[in-house]
């Protein structure tokens, strides 16, 4: 296969992969801290491993990356917490719609915090997304319930201050970033979890999770970036906006209000819209001249 070929095979792969994470977290039956809490604890396991198996040694890696290796693993412990929560408290379909404006939050964080220029379409993406999530919202107010969109608003803002993080620090190793998350989650769970809030059937469901799909989907999704353009990958990436609610509603009879299919329609649309502009520019762009 070509270069692009195996970056799509990743990309497609690893989009399925994530997609599982909430219907994992279903599936074990666990509730409250307990589903994050060995989401935390597999994936330090995994990633630590990994990166020792990579690398060859760990210390310096850590030093390489120093505070803000912790820094940053303290930020993903607070978005992969968030989202064990919000997967309990709504639907499937609202966490994953909602975290998909993360691209146009990680803009505006980079325009806040790097003084990157926002464009035109930018601005027009974030007027629609903002719109589409008080949709939303407002579904779930009338349903009775919206912490769980407000939590996955957060876990969608600390994804996305992530990715400012990444940007400035480089050097950063991201599976050592993401053992260090999973580090932050479990910390984050213990003082909230008791030993009756396990069973095994839960226990193996998560490890299935933490230490494979999880871990395996987040390593295959880096690895496409350096293979296929960034609008490609935001492009795929929404594959899984679609899986996971079609498996949740197979399994669990979980049907997405009429608010979340017209506010998910506004946010996907301000989602795929940049990527797809992009692309079209790309593709329109006249080829380099060859010097003779």
């Amino acid at each position: 296969m070509t270069h692009h070929e195996k970056g799509l095979t990743y990309l497609l792969v690893a989009a399925a992969l994530m997609s599982l994470d909430a219907v994992f977290i279903r599936l074990s039956g666990l509730h409250g801290f307990a589903p994050s809490f060995l989401f935390g604890v597999f994936s330090l396991i995994s990633m630590t491993l990994l990166t020792r198996i990579r690398e060859g040694h760990l210390l310096p890696v850590i030093k390489a990356g120093g505070f803000m290796l912790f820094v940053s693993g303290a930020i993903m412990g607070v978005s992969g917490t968030a989202f064990t929560l919000a997967v309990q408290k709504t639907t499937v379909a609202n966490v994953l719609l909602i975290m998909s404006v993360t691209p146009i939050l990680s803009a505006i964080f980079s325009w806040i915090f790097l003084k990157e220029r926002l464009q035109k379409q930018t601005f027009f993406a974030i007027l629609l997304s903002m719109a589409g999530m008080y949709i939303i919202v407002r579904g779930s107010l009338a349903s009775g319930g919206i912490a769980g969109d407000l939590i996955a608003l957060t876990a969608s803002l600390a994804v996305s201050l992530n990715f400012v993080v990444w940007r400035k620090f480089s050097q950063l190793n991201r599976s050592l970033v993401v053992g260090a998350g999973g580090l932050f989650i479990g910390l984050f769970a213990v003082p909230f979890i008791e030993v009756g809030d396990f069973d095994m059937y839960g226990v193996l469901i998560m490890m299935v999770m933490g230490l494979f799909t999880a871990p395996v989907g987040r390593m295959l999704n880096a690895m496409a970036t350096r293979l296929i353009s960034a609008p490609e990958v935001s492009l795929i990436a929404q594959i899984k906006i679609v899986i996971a609610p079609v498996i949740i509603w197979a399994l669990f009879g979980e049907v997405p209000s009429e608010a979340t299919f017209i506010g998910g329609s506004l946010i996907l649309i301000a989602a795929l819209g940049q990527p797809l502009l992009k692309l079209y520019q790309m593709k329109r762009a006249p080829a380099p001249a060859i010097a003779e």
